[in-house]
């Protein structure tokens, strides 16, 4: 059985939670379900790269460790267990509609809330180690103007927050979703992600390349991949890197 946060490394002050716990992982054994948590990062960072920005000790910054025990085939699965858990504690706060939005943010109406950057360390062609890296707006109430707004749960309900508490909700949630995934496999766990996709089912405009189209979301498959309905109705798929939302 995993313990997640059960074992808790914090610091005042790290470059990237995922990394610094990448580094632990390289020097000595780390107990399944660490959480390392940090009051801020100077070198945060999201998907592709991007930056995650966070005022210092006003919100959630971690990484957990997990030893998981899953094929090579649904890796992915770990990207939904960690957005329905987070879907799931955004939720129990906020009176908004708290969906998740493909491939690793967490939106309430539709502004960006949370984030997730997941990375695997294989050894032999075998997954020896996840990192699953949260960002989660806490108590923060202004943020840079970006495409996409940014929330907090301070700013939905109009009040500071325990962080404490929602961080305890948040490892039981990925508690739940994960010995779900354990004992019903991944069809049950996907099923509810499928449920709460962003978009889903609305046709909408996406960047592919250079072109904007008018697509409808349908799914994401088992290997992590986006599929919309085209203006012919057949299904397209495509990567992280190749579509991006313009909503």
């Amino acid at each position: 059985m995993v313990y997640f946060g059960k074992n808790r490394i914090h610091y005042t002050e790290v470059e990237s939670t995922n990394e610094e716990l990448k580094r632990l992982f390289s020097s000595k054994e780390l107990e399944n379900g660490t959480l390392l948590t940090a009051d801020f990062q100077t070198g945060g960072k999201g998907q592709m790269g991007s930056n995650w920005e966070s005022s210092h000790g006003k919100n959630f910054l971690g990484t957990f460790f997990l030893n998981p025990i899953v094929p090579l085939s649904e890796v992915f699965v770990l990207n939904i267990i960690v957005s329905l858990a987070l879907r799931e504690t955004v939720a129990e706060f906020v009176k908004g509609k708290v969906e998740i939005k493909w491939p690793n943010d967490i939106v309430v109406n539709r502004n960006k809330i949370a984030g997730i950057l997941i990375e695997n360390k294989f050894k032999n062609n075998e997954l020896v180690g996840s990192f699953l890296g949260i960002g989660l707006n806490l108590n923060q109430k202004s943020f840079q103007r970006f495409a996409r707004s940014g929330t907090s749960i301070a700013k939905e309900v109009g009040c500071l927050v325990n962080q404490e508490n929602i961080i305890s909700r948040m490892c039981f949630h990925i508690q739940q979703f994960y010995s779900l995934y354990q004992l019903k496999g991944f069809e049950t766990v996907n099923f509810i992600y499928q449920q709460d996709l962003y978009l889903k089912g609305e046709e909408h405009k996406f960047k592919i390349g250079k072109d904007t189209r008018y697509l409808t979301l349908q799914s994401v498959s088992k290997q992590g991949d986006l599929q919309l309905f085209n203006q012919f109705g057949k299904i397209e798929e495509f990567g992280l890197k190749e579509i991006q939302f313009l909503l």
